[in-house]
């Protein structure tokens, strides 16, 4: 901070030198004391104080005349509110000295959609895409004193409709599970917005991101981009300035400063003049270098590889009446996506690899899929939410998530985070599961996102692929939506919008090799092939979404294999704690009750869960605690279905060349059943604690080859190889805590690889019913989580004891803000999958979901900022685990 602080003193003097320059300066249009908004429906019924940023939503919400839109049914009761149609109006003051600029330039960073924008009456735009920024040209309307905004919003689900009846665009409409409405792919907007099988319909309305006036006289610089490339023993970087202008003055004189901070407290500054031309509408860009030696920076690691160093760069924009300034931070590293033919004699030798390469070395990816954190976007940026989610993916050795193409571009603040925290971002652009409309309305429009989007974001190191749409290309090729019929005329509708349209877009602002057009899709196969290939899931290209709901799935021969599996899920129950926060009445928590079915939108969503559970677990239907079960018992069978499938995915990167797993899906946008590893509100469930374990960087892994006869990898991530490390591998019954009988292999694992040991484990002898496995490892410098092997089905295994089970807490220590109280779980028989909860009581345990083989079952730690007594925590602790 200080260093960057002497880099603002700098500038602060030599702009006090030149006394003729001023800062441009804004208004701020947010809601304050100045700036006063109000509500109003078409009808004028309604009329209430709003928020900017805000939506209509949320500011019914605030003023009691909805109540909390995540409750209950409220999803269709408040629907209302999408059909109807409503305006805001503010009002500002200016002054003499805000008009004596020679520019005023109303931005507005996000208008959610379809707006009429006045200003003092007069009309300034229609607007039509809630993902860009408009920017207008304001001085002739504004005037000193007293001015009124009013933006007149359109009801999105009648503006969807109208443009269907001219350009329509498969599907017609979603499955009526999602309680739903139609179209929304041909509108610019949250694709779910209109509901998804995880997610409600609430269509939004609203100015969801700040507004400002800015003044300047001459030009003022909106944002920079970085591109940077190492040769030999330095970074060259380039640094695309984007500037805005007065139109009035043809030709600008600029002078940019560019201040970088390094390591070893150097400060590196470049400066360039530039007469320029102003352009209308459009950026002016200028573009200034830097030349770096590789031993003033630090390389930027993915998380679990190395550090995050990030450096400030500074750019400011001098012209002889103003000046303006923006401030990044950047990581140096060099990634590719490397598509280039397999190995003639490898295993898997036809078709292309699929794999990240950073700073040289092919990594896996680890992670999952993000979707929006809120179904309302303009709480979708709420910082503190952000930062729990994403820290919950770091901390469970998440490297990359995937941004789904359903949802938004996240926030400033988001990526800032994932540059942080090394986690990588795959960037699906926001279209999903639909055909789309080309004309050119929708083109314009999309061009002028996707440019104002790359722009904006690609300075983070974090992000490191572009892809065009979510399921496009395998829903065409699949007639998911019946479009056989005019295939030909979607294909060519398709190859215009992300071929024609956005990858020159894309791969002129970022280069070659920034832009997959469809996931999952073959690559560069798929363009081979014309863009929509014969097969998007051939396993020997590119990446796939796999999804079998009635195989079981606890068995890895089940999985296909692939180069990347980008999407892979099993839904799960959110908690009952979590649950009750939505439901309103006691009868609500039955499976059969209207509110289960409301919230289940995924078709035949429960009928499938139970199909899993039944296939390894057994549960009684008439349990006098079914559904409490049930929901337990659906996060059991989620946690380990995933466990077995990312782990097949990890032993298969040296056989097939596998290189990512992200399973579907992080995060929870309302209570109810999904996806998730961690429910709406931040709980994780219990496959968000198995995350961090099938996500370590070294695990043993085990893998049946044949009937009583399991295969041992060892799964080594790192950067180093593994040098004679001890696996050992403990046999139990299932009725004590002695193991039966102990081998320890000696191993080696090469730097980032899958090596199958040449031993493998032969229980043909045993009853196979009865017993079951555990791996753990013992090497210098090496923590690994314990794995387990279960030979049989849990609902079939022989001998399991009921356990006492004791929890006892010890005096906390304090960490930063929150209370760390240890936690031990003491048994005196083998428990399986305990699951530890501290009722009422905001915090969470490290870690959770133990199976237990000692008499000290579990040793974790319960976080909370509440402070209390270890007696009183312990009374709150109860338990839950699997018996039968």
């Amino acid at each position: 901070m200080k260093a960057f602080a002497k880099v603002i003193f700098v500038l602060v003097v030599w702009t006090q030198l030149n006394h003729s320059i001023s800062a441009f300066t804004k208004l701020s249009l947010s809601s304050s004391k100045y700036v006063s908004w109000t509500l109003d429906n078409k009808n004028g019924s309604i009329k209430v104080p709003a928020s900017v940023p805000g939506g209509v939503y949320s500011d019914l919400m605030k003023a009691g005349i909805i109540g909390d839109i995540l409750k209950g049914f409220n999803d269709v009761k408040t629907r209302w509110v999408a059909y109807d149609e409503w305006t805001y109006t503010g009002t500002f003051n200016a002054t003499e000295d805000q008009l004596g600029s020679a520019v005023a330039r109303l931005v507005f960073h996000g208008v959610d959609t379809f707006a009429r924008v006045m200003l003092n009456g007069n009309m300034l735009d229609l607007t039509n895409n809630m993902f860009v920024r408009y920017v207008y040209d304001v001085k002739q309307h504004l005037k000193v004193g007293l001015n009124e905004m009013e933006l007149k919003f359109r009801s999105p689900v009648e503006a969807a409709k109208t443009r269907s009846d001219h350009h329509f665009a498969a599907p017609d409409c979603v499955p009526p599970e999602y309680n739903g409405e139609c179209h929304v792919n041909q509108i610019r907007k949250m694709q779910a917005s209109f509901s998804w099988d995880w997610g409600p319909a609430f269509p939004s309305v609203g100015i969801w991101k700040p507004a400002e006036i800015e003044f300047y006289d001459v030009a003022k610089l909106r944002t920079f981009n970085v591109k940077y490339e190492k040769r030999d023993a330095f970074w060259d970087l380039k640094i695309i300035n984007y500037l805005e202008s007065n139109m009035a003055t043809k030709t600008i004189n600029v002078t940019v400063h560019a201040w970088i901070k390094l390591e070893g407290n150097q400060t590196l500054h470049v400066e360039k003049e530039f007469n320029v031309d102003s352009k209308d509408g459009l950026y002016t860009e200028v573009v200034i270098d830097m030349k770096i030696s590789e031993n003033d920076v630090r390389l930027w690691w993915p998380n679990g590889y190395g550090d995050q160093p990030l450096y400030d760069l500074f750019v400011a924009v001098y012209t002889v009446k103003d000046y303006s300034q923006v401030h990044k931070r950047i990581g140096f590293r060099s990634v590719k996506l490397v598509q280039t033919p397999v190995a003639a004699n490898s295993s898997a030798s036809q078709g292309l690899t699929f794999y990240f390469e950073v700073n040289g070395y092919p990594l896996f990816m680890k992670g999952s899929n993000w979707i929006p954190q809120h179904v309302l976007p303009e709480y979708s940026y709420e910082k503190s939410r952000t930062k729990q989610l994403l820290k919950a993916a770091a901390d469970v050795h998440m490297n990359m998530l995937r941004v789904w193409g359903g949802g938004l571009y996240e926030s400033e603040y988001f990526y800032e985070l994932c540059d942080e925290y090394g986690i990588m971002i795959w960037q699906d652009l926001p279209f999903a599961c639909s055909m789309y409309p080309v004309d050119s309305d929708f083109l314009d429009t999309v061009r002028l996102e996707v440019t104002q989007k790359v722009i904006d974001l690609q300075s983070h190191p974090s992000i490191v692929l572009w892809a065009g749409n979510n399921e496009n290309e395998a829903a065409l090729r699949g007639n998911w939506y019946s479009t056989n019929s005019e295939f030909n005329k979607y294909k060519v509708e398709y190859i215009q919008l992300y071929v024609t349209t956005i990858k020159p877009i894309v791969e002129t602002l970022l280069g070659p090799n920034s832009y997959l057009v469809s996931s999952p899709g073959n690559g560069l196969e798929s363009e081979a092939e014309g863009y929509i290939a014969l097969n998007p899931y051939d396993p020997h290209f590119g990446d796939t979404h796999y999804y079998n709901y009635v195989a079981d799935n606890w068995d890895e021969s089940t999985f296909p294999l692939t180069r990347f599996a980008s999407e892979y899920g099993f839904q799960s129950l959110p908690s009952l704690s979590t649950m009750k926060k939505a439901a309103e009445k006691p009868e609500d928590f039955r499976l059969d009750s209207e509110y289960s079915k409301h919230r289940q939108h995924s078709p035949n969503g429960y009928t499938f869960i139970k199909v899993q559970m039944d296939k390894r677990l057994q549960l009684d239907k008439n349990d006098t605690k079914y559904f409490e079960k049930f929901v337990f018992y659906s996060q059991i069978s989620q946690a380990m279905v995933i466990k077995t499938q990312t782990e097949f995915y990890r032993q298969s990167r040296d056989k097939w060349h596998t290189m990512g797993a992200l399973y579907w899906q992080l995060n929870d946008i309302w209570q109810a059943p999904s996806w998730s590893g961690i429910e709406y509100g931040g709980k994780w469930k219990m496959l968000h604690y198995f995350a961090k374990r099938f996500f370590a960087p070294v695990l043993v892994s085990p893998a049946q080859v044949s009937p009583g006869v399991v295969a041992v990898y060892l799964l080594n991530d790192r950067l180093v190889p593994i040098i004679n490390a001890s696996i050992i591998v403990d046999v139990y019954r299932w009725d004590s805590l002695t193991p039966i009988m102990t081998r320890i292999f000696q191993a080696d694992a090469p730097a980032l690889s899958a090596s199958r040991l040449k031993d493998e484990i032969n229980l043909w002898k045993n009853n196979t019913s009865s017993i079951f496995i555990k791996f753990s490892l013992r090497a210098e410098e090496i923590d690994s989580p314990v794995n387990y092997y279960f030979p049989k089905p849990l609902k079939s295994i022989e001998g399991l004891q009921k356990p006492q089970i004791s929890i006892d807490v010890r005096k906390p220590k304090k960490v930063g803000r929150e209370y760390l109280y240890r936690v031990v779980a003491r048994v005196d028989a083998v428990v399986l999958f305990l699951w530890l909860e501290a009722e009422n009581i905001p915090g969470y345990f490290e870690d959770n979901g133990f199976i237990a083989t000692t008499p000290v079952a579990a040793q974790t730690y319960f976080r909370t900022k509440t402070q209390m007594k270890p007696e009183e925590l312990r009374q709150k602790i109860t338990y839950q685990y699997y018996f039968h």
